[in-house]
C-alpha cells in the first residue's frame, strides 16, 4: 500500500513537471510572437495577443496529449480537442483583456507582455485540472461517460 501510494506521488510529480516544462515552452512561443507583432509589425496589444495564442495553442495542444498525458492514437475531436479549444479561448480572452487594457496604459511592450502573462497565469490552475481529466479519460481503455448518471 506504502508502495503504490509513493508510486502515485511520483507519477503524480512526473505529470506535474511535464505540465510545467510544456507551459514554460508555450510561455516562450507566445511571448515571442506577441513580441514579433508588438515591436516588428507594430500591432496593438490586443490583436498581438490574438495572433500569438491563436499559432501558440497548436502545439500546445499536441506537447500536452503526447508528452504530458501521454495519449497516443487519434485525437478526440468532442473528448480533447474541442474542450482544450475551449480553454485556450478562456485563457485567450483573459489575456487579452489584460494585454488590450496594459497597452492603453503603458506604452511599454513588456507591461503588455507582463499583463498577458498574468491573463493566462489565472487560468493556468484551472486548465490543468480539466486537462487532466480529460487526458486520463481519453487514456483509459473503456471510456467513461462525461456526465455521471
Amino acid at each position: 500500500m506504502v508502495n503504490k501510494m509513493i508510486s502515485n506521488l511520483v507519477d503524480n510529480f512526473s505529470l506535474l513537471g511535464r505540465y510545467v516544462a510544456v507551459s514554460i515552452l508555450n510561455v516562450i512561443n507566445h511571448q515571442i510572437l506577441l513580441q514579433t507583432a508588438l515591436r516588428w509589425w507594430g500591432w496593438g496589444g490586443g490583436v498581438s495577443n490574438g495572433f500569438a495564442a491563436v499559432i501558440a495553442v497548436i502545439p500546445a495542444y499536441f506537447l500536452s496529449r503526447y508528452w504530458v498525458w501521454r495519449v497516443s492514437g487519434p485525437s478526440k475531436v468532442k473528448a480533447e480537442i474541442v474542450p482544450f479549444w475551449v480553454i485556450a479561448a478562456v485563457g485567450f480572452a483573459v489575456s487579452t483583456v489584460m494585454a488590450e487594457w496594459a497597452d492603453r496604459a503603458s506604452d511599454s511592450a513588456l507591461v503588455v507582455s507582463a499583463a498577458s502573462l498574468l491573463g493566462y497565469l489565472i487560468v493556468w490552475v484551472l486548465k490543468f485540472v480539466v486537462l487532466n481529466f480529460l487526458f486520463t479519460r481519453s487514456s483509459q481503455d473503456t471510456p467513461e461517460p462525461l456526465v455521471a448518471k
